[in-house]
């Protein structure tokens, strides 16, 4: 009989990934692959990249033959295969469903495996099967999950590796209440850590911020003399970058230029500079966006000439860098003001707007900006929506608030009560305040990096960790004395 206190067996472990399996398959046959709701605003990008990966071309742009930079090719291949399989029909994305439908129903059935990898990655971090088996059923009905499994975008695979990164990677320092690793372990745990982060990348280029992120982890709280962390971190950032380094290389090629994704010129003056303008001169942030989406097509225009003559590629990203860091830089008060309401939009968005945006059919592209407030409010109530949807939002609403409201309780326990005891507390206690720190660390630094434009869907690689860290203040008896 399946208990809380249950140790893992093929029996159980095999439920998880069948119920898994179940809700993200009915989710997808009786709703999502109907009317291309698999279709998302970033998804045309990932078609193109597939089909000339399947033509032989790579990741370019056709009919230039101008290489991509913004996209990795992890998915692109990924989608290739089922293009190549089931044959182009043209390049447009409406004419190839059935390949597009194949690799969505091939992906929910790997997604389904992300359960097993939250127990696993509970257990690792905690030791305690309650919150391993807890943490994992809850994701194998969490909204967020589920969508993400059926959609075509690159959260689904990339979360599979990304936890994998996570477990391996928290298996190399301490646990609650004691070091999880022995011996040399630590080496093996990180040489897969970054292998598992860089694959990660490859699909989703978020892997550079977080090697660091985890780096200074390790600096911080890996119970090691400093020459010992150091060691630690050169093998991580060794392995992670070995991983990575064939696209620099093919980027260095083509451009002359040291980088794996640009990012982040597009982020900011798409959406970080254009509202740095508005609030300097009070105009219209689409007229703004237009200036200086404008100003980096002429820039770029400009300096197409001699970067061909040196026979090298424009990279737009760069040029999009060199328009909007001037206004950044002079103004960092207002970008921070631009920046951060997209993060908290990020950490408290609710992964059921996603489903009211089906519902109401603008799930096709993107506002040049959104409110929480309102996408809250269209959520539980203002968007008209069928009623099984909305008592989906409400419980993800119900569910979302829980869990930020125990994150809330916790920080106050561990972080500020001690404060003002002097720090006179037992070790059960500072031992959790470590615990919630390292947890924390990770999560905040993922949440901070969205600040271009916030979904909750950005916080999917962080939410195990944000639930594992929330029930150990149920679950685990840190008010014992000592």
């Amino acid at each position: 009989m399946f208990t809380l206190t249950a140790k893992p067996t093929t029996k159980n472990i095999s439920l998880l990934f069948i119920a898994a399996f179940a809700i993200r398959a009915l989710t997808f046959y009786f709703y999502v692959q109907h009317n291309e709701r698999y279709h998302q605003p970033d998804s045309a990008d990932y078609h193109n990249g597939g089909i000339t990966m399947a033509i032989g071309a790579g990741m370019t742009k056709l009919p230039s033959g101008q290489p991509v930079f913004w996209r990795t090719p992890g998915y692109p291949l990924y989608l290739s295969l089922f293009y190549t399989l089931y044959g182009l029909r043209s390049g447009a994305f409406n004419d190839n469903m059935p390949a597009q439908k194949a690799a969505l129903w091939v992906q929910l059935f790997l997604c389904s495996c992300i359960p097993i990898l939250i127990f696993f990655l509970g257990l690792s971090l905690t030791g305690l099967l309650n919150i391993a088996w807890i943490t994992a059923w809850i994701s194998v009905f969490h909204v967020g999950l589920v969508l993400s499994s059926v959609f075509l975008l690159t959260e689904g695979l990339t979360l599979i590796f990304f936890y994998l990164f996570l477990i391996f990677f928290y298996k190399s320092f301490a646990c609650i209440g004691e070091v999880a690793h022995t011996n040399n372990s630590w080496k093996k745990h990180l040489i897969l850590a970054g292998i598992f982060l860089g694959i990660a990348s490859w699909i989703r280029p978020m892997g550079e911020f977080v090697s660091i992120t985890a780096a200074l982890l390790l600096l911080l709280f890996a119970q090691d003399a400093l020459k010992e962390k150091l060691k630690k971190v050169g093998l991580f950032m060794l392995v992670f970058y070995a991983c990575i380094a064939p696209w620099y290389i093919r980027n260095y090629q083509h451009t002359g230029k040291l980088f794996f994704c640009p990012m982040f010129g597009t982020y900011l003056n798409a959406f970080v500079a254009p509202k740095v303008l508005r609030s300097l001169h009070n105009v219209p942030l689409e007229k703004t966006w237009r200036y200086l989406q404008n100003a980096a097509g002429q820039k770029a225009m400009a300096e197409l000439p001699a970067v061909r003559a040196q026979g090298k590629f424009l990279v737009p990203e760069h040029v999009a860098l060199s328009v909007a860091w001037p206004i950044v830089s002079a103004h960092p008060i207002l970008a921070l003001q631009a920046w951060m309401p997209e993060v908290f939009k990020t950490a408290f968005d609710l992964y059921s707007y996603q489903l009211i945006a089906l519902a109401n059919n603008i799930f096709m592209s993107d506002p040049l900006e959104e409110f929480l407030g309102d996408k809250i409010k269209a959520t539980l109530y203002e968007k008209p929506a069928p009623t099984w949807m909305r008592l989906i939002c409400w419980v993800d609403f119900i569910f979302t608030l829980w869990l930020w409201l125990s994150l809330f309780a916790g920080m106050c326990i561990f972080w500020i009560m001690p404060l003002f005891k002097r720090f006179q507390v037992n070790a059960a206690t500072k031992n959790m305040a470590g615990f919630w720190l390292k947890t924390a660390f990770l999560s905040a630094a993922v949440m901070f990096m969205t600040g271009g434009f916030g979904y909750a869907r950005l916080r999917l690689p962080v939410e195990p960790l944000m639930i594992i860290t929330a029930l150990t203040l149920y679950c685990v008896p840190w008010r014992k004395k000592e």
